[in-house]
């Protein structure tokens, strides 16, 4: 017997969102770092920013998606 799971999507994609806008917050820390760095630093905090780029935009599209999907079940 299949139960049915009671998914808060909204929340769920609200947690999301969070994420997203701390991950941010860190990347507009280590852009303000980035012109008193030395060179070895720059490249050190510029592929900290792009992993961190990645990772934010995942976050906004999984939010997306979670709100999506919410929409979806309330039809």
């Amino acid at each position: 017997r299949k139960e049915k799971v009671n998914m808060d999507y909204i929340s769920w994609s609200n947690e999301y969102m969070e994420e997203a806008e701390k991950i941010y917050a860190v990347i507009e820390k280590k852009k303000k770092i980035l012109p008193h760095a030395t060179a070895d630093n720059k490249k050190i905090i510029n592929e900290d920013i792009i992993k961190l780029r990645s990772i934010y935009r995942e976050c906004i599209e999984i939010s997306k998606i979670l709100r999506e999907r919410a929409k979806s079940n309330a039809a």
